[in-house]
């Protein structure tokens, strides 16, 4: 098993509304890998989680998230929830988040992005001083709801904060 299917991610993933599934395939070698003898770690749960809820197999990695109480498990139980719709539920898994340690250099990444990209997507995600989970989540609402938003900024927002998670939790579980 490698990293390539999970961390990058993939051209085109995340997909942060209503994500497809992706094929069985995906979901078996997930599955069947020990993501902490895979990737030296001292526990690969949360890489799991985050591989699964990458393409798209939400309900596998809430099995996984609800079972942790960490601030990085909470940060993917927030995303399970944005990804399917139910936003309210993810405000409240932000919520025990807390302040990430991501958040900073999050708040980074979405000002290049809002500054090298065009589109309908008012009010800006950096209107607060620290970067507020709140505004993703109701850009996702809106695109979720149909309205008119730039999927493509979305994404790559999304993006941007899956590597910045994904390589955190592989930076701290590493065995050192």
């Amino acid at each position: 098993m490698t990293r390539e299917i999970f961390y990058p991610a993939p051209q085109g993933l995340p997909v942060p509304v209503r994500p497809p599934q992706g094929d069985s395939s995906i979901l078996e070698k997930i599955l069947q890998t020990n993501w902490a003898e895979a990737c030296h770690l001292v526990d690969g749960s949360l890489v799991g989680a985050g591989a699964l809820w990458l393409h798209g197999f939400l309900d596998e990695s809430h099995q996984i998230v609800q079972k942790n109480s960490s601030s990085e498990a909470s940060y993917w139980h927030a995303l399970v929830h944005r990804s399917e719709g139910d936003f309210a539920n993810s405000m409240y898994w932000f919520g025990k988040v807390g302040r990430h340690p991501i958040y900073e250099a999050l708040r980074q990444e979405v000002g290049k992005l809002e500054s090298s990209s065009s589109g309908p997507r008012s009010p800006t995600l950096l209107s607060d001083p620290q970067w507020n989970p709140q505004q993703l989540v109701d850009l996702c609402k809106a695109a979720y709801d149909g309205k008119s938003v730039d999927l493509g900024f979305v994404q790559r927002v999304a993006a941007a904060e899956y590597h910045l998670l994904m390589g955190f939790v592989l930076d701290q579980q590493a065995i050192h």
